[in-house]
């Protein structure tokens, strides 16, 4: 019975945390929450970022649990191209929900590093389940340093996470990563896809997306 009053609460909350501003208003949100992990952490390597083939960016992703956990995000990406250059920024959400010992409330931005192009194939295609379809680790940045981070570059994926609040468990195994269709619309106009996105040269641009790319090309050239 409990069980089902906290499973009800929690997608209630998870849903409310779907709907957010405008599509201009997520890149600067998924711009500034990138700026203040960067500036608040003294760990990430500037290596992951180096060899980077894809980086997503989730600004204030709720987690909330009892008994039962869940999350939900929407997020920004680009992709690294044959040439070297970044991509225009697409649309991506992060979902999913999971059983075990999980109690509390957790409010964070999360930064995920793809290392594999295999990896940004299977999303591009449809979706990725995390740890399944990907393999992915925990990185070393703010509070997961010291704590088990994995530093030998093998995973597909690394996330690294600020956090609010107190949780206690964190993981993105069997989270679902697909795209938002309707954002890229907004943004973008037209029925547009994201390979379209990912392959264009010639988008209209915005100061958004400038501030969002400058801010990735700062940390990976």
């Amino acid at each position: 019975m409990k069980k089902n009053i906290w499973y009800g609460i929690l997608m209630v909350f998870l849903l409310s945390t779907s709907v957010y501003g405008s599509a201009e208003e997520k890149i600067l949100d998924s711009t500034n929450a990138f700026k203040n992990m960067l500036r608040d952490s003294q760990a990430i390597p500037l290596k992951v970022f180096q060899n980077a083939q894809a980086i997503a960016i989730f600004p204030g992703t709720i987690e909330i649990s009892m008994f039962l956990g869940g999350k939900a995000g929407n997020g920004v990406m680009v992709v690294r191209k044959s040439d070297g250059s970044w991509s225009y920024p697409f649309f991506v959400k992060l979902g999913g929900a999971g059983f075990g010992f999980q109690l509390g409330f957790e409010k964070k931005d999360i930064l995920m590093v793809f290392k594999s192009k295999d990896s940004i194939k299977k999303l591009m295609n449809d979706k990725i389940t995390l740890g399944v379809d990907a393999s992915v680790a925990v990185g070393p940045a703010g509070e997961s340093v010291g704590k088990g981070a994995e530093l030998d570059f093998k995973s597909e994926i690394y996330t690294y996470t600020k956090t609010e609040g107190l949780f206690i468990g964190f993981s993105l195994d069997g989270s679902v990563m697909n795209h938002d269709y309707d954002q890229n619309i907004e943004l973008y106009g037209n029925n547009i896809s994201p390979d379209q996105i990912v392959e264009s040269e010639g988008l209209l641009s915005s100061y958004a997306i400038d501030e969002f790319l400058k801010t990735i090309q700062n940390i990976t050239n």
